[in-house]
C-alpha cells in the first residue's frame, strides 16, 4: 500500500494587525489592581472596536493582540480608529493610568492551524508592530496599495528595514491618525465601547 502523500496546507491572503500595549507607568507597574484594570480597558476597546470592522481575533498576547481581517483598508480603519479613541482618552486621565499602543499590519499568505495562524503574513506584521512608535501604526508597502487612495491619514515612507527571520528588506510606512474628531465626540464614543464592549 502506498503512503498517503500529505497535502499542502491552505493558504490564503490576509491582512494581519499586531497590538502591543507600551510599558505602563511605573506606578502602574507597582500597582497591581490598576495593572489589571488599566489591561481589562485596553483589551474592552481592541475588542469593542473590532466587530464594527470585520476583526478576528486570533489570540490575545501577554501585551496585545493578533487580529485577522480579510482586507487591508478595514485593518487600517480600525488601527486609526482605536489610535484616536486612545489619544483622547489619554488627554484626560492622569499620567500614571494612561496607555499607548505600538500597531503593524500587514497583508500577505498565512496559514490556519489548529485555532492559530501561520507564515509570512504574521512573521512580518509582527515586525512590524515592534518598529512602531506608540501612539502610530506601521504598515507594509502590500497595505498601502491598498489603502492610500481611501484613508485619510498621512502615509509617510521610512525607507526599507531589515526585519528579524525576514530575507528580504521590507519597505516601511508609517500612517498617523488624521486630524481627531472633538474630543468630546471621541470620549462618547470610548465610553460606549468600554462600557459595552461592542
Amino acid at each position: 500500500m502506498m503512503a498517503e502523500v500529505p497535502q499542502p496546507e491552505p493558504r490564503k491572503v490576509a491582512a494581519i494587525m499586531f497590538t502591543d500595549m507600551v510599558e505602563l507607568s511605573a506606578e502602574a507597574r507597582r500597582d497591581e489592581a490598576l495593572n489589571h484594570e488599566l489591561r481589562q480597558e485596553h483589551g474592552r476597546l481592541v475588542r469593542g472596536l473590532l466587530s464594527g470592522h470585520g476583526g478576528r481575533e486570533i489570540k490575545q498576547l501577554e501585551d496585545g493582540f493578533l487580529v485577522e481581517f480579510d482586507e487591508a483598508l478595514p485593518a487600517v480603519a480600525c488601527a486609526l480608529e482605536l489610535q484616536s479613541a486612545l489619544c483622547a482618552r489619554n488627554e484626560c486621565v492622569p499620567q500614571t493610568r494612561r496607555v499607548e499602543l505600538r500597531i503593524g499590519i500587514h497583508l500577505g499568505s498565512v496559514v490556519h492551524r489548529d485555532g492559530d495562524i501561520f507564515g509570512e503574513g504574521v512573521n512580518v506584521a509582527a515586525r512590524l508592530e515592534s518598529l512602531a512608535r506608540p501612539g502610530s501604526l506601521y504598515v507594509s508597502e502590500p497595505v498601502v496599495r491598498q489603502v492610500q487612495s481611501q484613508v485619510l491619514a498621512p502615509v509617510v515612507r521610512l525607507g526599507r528595514s531589515d526585519l528579524k527571520n525576514i530575507r528580504l528588506p521590507v519597505p516601511v510606512y508609517r500612517i498617523d491618525p488624521p486630524v481627531r474628531r472633538r474630543r468630546g465626540s471621541w470620549m462618547t464614543r470610548l465610553r460606549n465601547l468600554l462600557r459595552t464592549g461592542s
